[in-house]
């Protein structure tokens, strides 16, 4: 049999187990909630972050009309009514106190033509978090761990002062000298609004920007002091003052806006050298429309004509048309790669017997090239020709 005092000894455990239980169970509970009260505060974090950007020009006229650097914040009422809380929002949390808001202008001395000012916020319950009556610094870090990096608090050591998470930043504590206080901030006391690409552009960037592959619509006008590189450049009314390198395929649109063909070009004008990235050999075999330079680099542009590349101009580019004596030699001239140097005599002037035959025949081979002109009794006679040298290809 079981004993009385083994009943009472387990009674007592199963009490114990219950009770801790118990107690885990409301400190998970209390864990959820301080959760969604660090969610609940970043949602209107970021639409404090949307107000702002979207009333700056208001907020700037503000404080250029009063001389004082301290805004009119929106309440939460004015935030869901103007769309930047998508619902209504409790004015406090679930402790006590309100949420509380203030916005500044910065820095010292801003004004409006410089352009220069932006706007500073702080955004925090009115009371501290607190748990049986005592600061509750693990419960205010865990609200400020789910509100993200615009979120710190106030702990026991130099509790006048915030810390924002991973000490990121650090700010006045609004409430003095009390640990357990939430606060977040865009930027206290600098540069508040300098996180956000202002739609006045009052603002300019000042890094390098990666807009993640999406579409820019409706643009006007574009000014580039470097490189533009895409692997697909479309434009209408195209005036290049410098250089545009693409290393895809450049599509030049016409007025209409269409660009039918891999290259549509309406009215184009360049200042400066237009160089072709693609290049080719004469005669290679190639698909048109299709417009390359010599792989030689000589400046020399090939178009596709019949399936082959041909040279702009034709396959036979006159060089040099000078006249030459009977004796002279004609030198080759220096074709570009893929050419073949050839000469043609024409007669000028030839003296010899009008009873006999002139003989005047143009020499084969890449030169150089004499000029021979004979009579029918294939003996040298004086007289001129004009050597036209070509490069055929």
């Amino acid at each position: 049999m079981v004993s009385i005092i083994e009943m009472v000894i387990v009674l007592v455990a199963a009490a114990a187990l219950t009770v801790q239980g118990i107690r885990e169970d409301i400190a998970h509970k209390r864990a959820q909630l301080l959760a969604i009260e660090g969610q609940n505060e970043a949602v209107i974090n970021d639409a404090l972050s949307q107000w702002v950007t979207d009333n700056f020009a208001a907020l700037l006229d503000e404080f250029t009309q009063s001389g004082s650097p301290d805004l009119t914040p929106p309440t939460l009422d004015q935030l869901f009514t103007n769309g930047n809380l998508k619902q209504p929002h409790r004015n406090g949390p679930f402790w006590g106190g309100q949420y509380t808001v203030s916005m500044t202008m910065v820095p010292d001395g801003c004004t409006q033509e410089a352009g220069n000012c932006h706007v500073s916020y702080t955004f925090y319950p009115s009371l501290p978090l607190t748990k049986n009556g005592k600061a509750d610094v693990a419960g205010a870090a865990q609200i400020a761990l789910a509100g993200g990096a615009s979120f710190g608090f106030s702990k026991t050591q130099n509790a006048s002062e915030i810390s924002g998470l991973n000490g990121a930043w650090t700010a006045t504590n609004p409430l003095g000298n009390q640990p357990a206080v939430i606060l977040a901030t865009n930027g206290p006391g600098s540069d508040g609004d300098s996180v956000w690409i202002a739609r006045d552009g009052h603002l300019t960037w000042t890094g390098s920007q990666n807009v993640n592959g999406v579409d820019l619509h409706n643009v006007g006008n574009i000014d580039a002091q470097g490189t533009i590189a895409a692997p697909t450049v479309a434009a209408s009314n195209v005036a290049v003052s410098n250089a545009v390198r693409s290393p895809g395929t450049l599509f030049i649109q016409n007025e209409a806006g269409t660009a039918p063909a891999p290259a549509d070009m309406g009215t184009a004008t360049l200042h400066g050298p237009l160089q072709l990235a693609n290049t080719g050999v004469p005669r290679a075999a190639c698909t048109p429309p299709m417009v390359v330079g010599n792989s030689d680099g000589s400046g020399q542009v090939l178009t596709c004509q019949g399936g082959q590349l041909i040279p702009v101009g034709g396959p036979w580019q006159l060089i040099t048309q000078n006249p030459y004596s009977s004796g002279q030699v004609v030198l080759p001239p220096t074709c570009s790669a893929g050419g073949t140097p050839k000469v043609l005599f024409t007669p000028q002037v030839i003296s010899v017997d009008p009873t006999a035959t002139v003989s005047d025949v143009s020499p084969q081979g890449p030169g150089p090239w004499p000029v021979s002109i004979l009579n029918g009794q294939l003996q040298p006679v004086a007289g001129t020709v004009m050597a036209s040298t070509y490069c055929v290809y």
